[in-house]
């Protein structure tokens, strides 16, 4: 178990029949049928992080431009990826982050859309991705250089080669998953 990171852009509502459950073997068939000019996805926006799914329409869509998906982890990888990134970014953990949104007045933090969303399920959707985009591309390099930093031991923090290289992976993944997405789309935690 782990999760696991779609990204889609261009995505369009579809109406599924009243009549068909969704992921039976009548929706595969349906699908099938419909011949979309793309992939279908169930698109849930989580209840908890609704700043986050701004202008992604709930249920299923087709995305019909560019895609993406990677594994971020397991659970407990990603959380580490995670805090990690918050390390690096604001010099602070996850958990401290999260207790500054508790306090209100987090958008504009860099990162804080995607440091505080969920670790299984829910979605991401164009405004936060293209947010978090542009956040990617403005601090990559001094989060870059203050990776250096933690792996050759010059900050209290030290990282070992093996998470040196997962962590450089996994931003490049997520920089694209965010750039995908803010093209009317959404990224799909799954």
């Amino acid at each position: 178990m782990g999760l696991d990171i779609s990204a889609i852009s261009q995505i369009r509502p579809i109406d599924i029949p009243e009549d068909i459950e969704l992921w039976s073997d009548a929706y595969y068939d349906w699908e099938q049928e419909q011949d979309f000019d793309g992939s279908v996805w169930n698109l849930y926006r989580h209840p908890h992080f609704t700043e986050q799914s701004e202008g992604t329409p709930e249920g299923a869509v087709v995305g019909e431009g560019e895609s993406h998906s990677f594994r971020a982890g397991s659970y407990s990888g990603y959380g580490e990826w995670r805090n990690l990134l918050s390390k690096l970014a604001l010099g602070i953990g996850a958990k401290d982050l999260w207790d500054k949104v508790d306090d209100g007045g987090y958008r504009e933090i860099p990162f804080s859309q995607h440091i505080n969303f969920s670790d299984a399920d829910g979605v991401i959707g164009p405004v936060a991705a293209e947010k978090l985009y542009n956040d990617y591309v403005r601090y990559e390099k001094d989060i870059m250089n203050m990776l250096d930093r933690f792996y050759l031991k010059f900050e209290d923090e030290e990282i070992d080669g093996d998470t040196f290289y997962w962590f450089k992976q996994k931003y490049k993944d997520w920089k694209e998953a965010f750039r995908i997405a803010s093209d009317n789309g959404a990224v799909i935690f799954h």
